[in-house]
């Protein structure tokens, strides 16, 4: 199947040679740089990079938050899907569903100069695809909280785009210090994490898990002394264990799996997604339930810039006393128009009291 998904390959490069000849063909005369992707390979890339395919959405929003979003030429049908988000991108035209499921025939015959995909993509295998085309393949995590001041550097050294990226980082990485700051010697609140699938969780090493920590919190699983599977959750586990707060996301029924929207889902949408959480056998009990500590925020909103939005909505739930200039709404707003030029939405963040 491989040899045969080749050969299918090279005959439809072949058949658009005339046009790949203005792509990477180019790229001997071109400078080029070594950067180090998010999985620590050392790849050598045309400079600035001028034209690249993307998958994951997180990546796509990174690139634009850095002003390099006119570089990417098509997206995955889980990003395109987004229409008034990603309305620039035909989802007739796209690279692939996602990150693991890639149209190897339409990424060459778009002659790219990189794909850009994350390290829970098939990178090895597409770097052994698209290698005979001259088409790189670069590794980035735009869903990893910890390493978001690496990767946005990085995509502002790739695309030549240096000051915009360093304006990007700056915003947020001084709400991440003032977190830690006024947080500095605090007692911790526990946090039960649940996606937008029923008891299914974060644990460490998780990028969720980075997400709750950045905020302040401490996971209720962070020992995993019992060998909990984070989509296997015991409900009975997390009454046991009765945290402080429970975040739970949610998404639009009409988004693809595991995907989010620009449009939030109704407020009938989360009153209901409340009301099942709440209601679970025995979690009347849990402190963060009987406290009204229990908050609802979207997959598409809480991921913005490395899920450092969701960070700060996190972080602000759970002390809104000790960080009185903390505006998450702001931040949010930031995010959508200053960064993705985009009008602000409401709707994409609950808190129990209001949903009552």
């Amino acid at each position: 199947m491989k040899k045969k998904m080749m050969v299918m390959i090279c005959a439809a490069f072949m058949a658009i040679s005339s046009v790949a000849c203005g792509g990477n063909t180019e790229a001997k005369d071109e400078e080029t740089i070594v950067l180090t992707d998010n999985v620590g390979r050392e790849v050598e890339l045309p400079y600035p990079v001028e034209t690249c395919v993307v998958a994951n959405r997180y990546n796509s929003e990174l690139i634009r938050a850095c002003g390099a979003v006119d570089r990417i030429i098509s997206v995955d049908s889980n990003t395109a899907q987004d229409r008034e988000y990603w309305g620039m991108f035909d989802p007739e035209e796209v690279i692939g569903k996602s990150q693991t499921e890639l149209n190897y025939e339409k990424i060459a015959e778009l002659n790219p100069q990189v794909l850009i995909l994350p390290d829970n993509g098939v990178y090895e295998e597409a770097e052994k695809t698209l290698e005979p085309f001259g088409i790189k393949v670069f590794v980035i995590s735009g869903y990893d909280t910890s390493d978001f001041g690496n990767q946005v550097k990085t995509i502002g050294t790739m695309f030549g785009v240096e000051e915009k990226a360093e304006e990007f980082y700056r915003y947020f990485q001084d709400k991440l210090d003032y977190i830690s700051e006024q947080l500095e010697g605090q007692p911790k609140k526990t946090v039960y994490f649940e996606s937008t699938s029923d008891y299914s969780t974060t644990l460490p090493g998780d990028f969720y898990y980075d997400m709750c920590a950045y905020a302040g919190g401490e996971n209720i699983f962070a020992d995993n002394n019992s060998g909990i599977k984070k989509s296997e959750v015991d409900p009975e586990e997390v009454i046991t264990r009765d945290p402080d707060v429970i975040i739970k996301l949610i998404t639009p029924k009409a988004a693809n799996a595991g995907t989010g929207l620009y449009v939030p889902p109704s407020k009938e949408e989360f009153q209901a997604a409340c009301e099942a959480l709440i209601s679970r056998p025995g979690w009347d009990s849990i402190q963060a339930v009987k406290n009204d500590e229990v908050y609802f925020m979207t997959q598409f909103s809480h991921g913005g810039a490395c899920k450092l939005v969701g960070t700060i909505y996190l972080a602000k739930m759970m002390y809104p006393e000790l960080l009185p200039d903390l505006d998450p709404e702001e931040v949010f707003r930031a995010w959508l128009e200053d960064f993705q030029g985009f009008r602000f939405v409401d709707g994409h963040f609950y808190s129990a009291k209001e949903l009552h």
